[in-house]
């Protein structure tokens, strides 16, 4: 994580945020902010989760500067769906995963029939 506060500013720049602009977006003093930046200090896990609602990315991509998950799946408009997923009410996400839970088994039972 050392490359954190680099990875960060840089995020925070593309987006078009001032430090004090962002800073008060993610609920932290803008000294705070500097730190983090500078590598002098690091956030709570629930102030870069914030960071990362805010910047509008996910948590790897803001620590490692990179998105593992896009890494992992192919298909983009199904992992921006997904992200997309990530905001929904709990209710609403439980109905996402028991509708993509009966999708998955269905192709799995008319693949193993084909056989």
């Amino acid at each position: 994580m050392s490359d954190f506060g680099s990875i960060l500013k840089s995020l925070r720049s593309e987006k078009g945020f001032s430090q004090e602009a962002f800073a008060s977006k993610i609920g932290v003093h803008v000294t705070n902010l500097s730190k983090y930046e500078r590598n002098l200090s690091v956030p709570s896990l629930e102030v870069a989760k914030r960071m990362a609602e805010v910047l509008e990315i996910s948590l790897d991509r803001l620590v490692h500067g990179e998105n593992k998950a896009q890494d992992t799946l192919e298909d983009t408009d199904l992992l921006t769906l997904f992200n997309k997923a990530q905001k929904l009410s709990k209710k609403q996400k439980e109905t996402v995963k028991d509708f993509l839970s009966a999708f998955v088994l269905k192709a799995d039972l008319t693949q193993k029939l084909a056989q």
